[in-house]
């Protein structure tokens, strides 16, 4: 089965970037952004499992990196994210085949679905807030509109969501 680098979701991106605390840079014009996930921690765990599942090497890595870039073009921000894994001092890409890629990213989507339902519900209890303006704000803090999100795709993101839940 043919491996690629895990490559991140660009809408997922601004979010992470935003979210996670990481050492950040601007060069030529990317803002550039690294996040380390120890090996500890969840996601890292995760992490590591799903690197057992597909290699059975045994080996652990010592922490995950994040490396998120947002690069300012003439047609707009441009971002990137890709995993590196660390081993007792060497750095790699993390490779892994389509399959478990996909999964990679599907996590990193719940937990972005998962923190914008929580944060409309957290507008929603106020009395003077509206559905429009925390999407919008929820918009803005995590620039989606660079990334081809609208207000209305995240009002049926939002009710779709609510849905599933119950």
């Amino acid at each position: 089965m043919p491996e690629t680098a895990i490559n991140i979701r660009p809408h997922l991106v601004p979010y992470f970037l935003k979210e996670f605390e990481g050492k950040e840079a601007v060069y030529l014009n990317r803002k550039v952004s690294s996040i380390k996930v120890p090996a500890s921690s969840s996601l890292g765990r995760w992490m590591g499992m799903l690197m057992l599942q597909v290699e059975n090497t045994g080996r652990h890595a010592d922490y995950y990196t994040l490396y998120l870039t947002a690069e300012i073009t003439p047609e707009g921000k441009k971002y990137e994210g890709n995993y590196y894994r660390h081993e007792s001092g060497p750095s790699s890409f993390l490779t892994m085949p389509e399959d478990i890629n996909k999964a990679v990213n599907e996590i990193l989507e719940d937990i972005f679905r998962m923190s914008f339902v929580a944060f409309m519900d957290g507008v929603m209890m106020r009395p003077d807030s509206s559905i429009t303006k925390g999407i919008d704000y929820f918009i803005d803090k995590y620039e989606l509109l660079e990334v081809g999100f609208s207000r209305q795709s995240m009002r049926q993101l939002y009710f779709r969501e609510k849905k599933k839940a119950g």
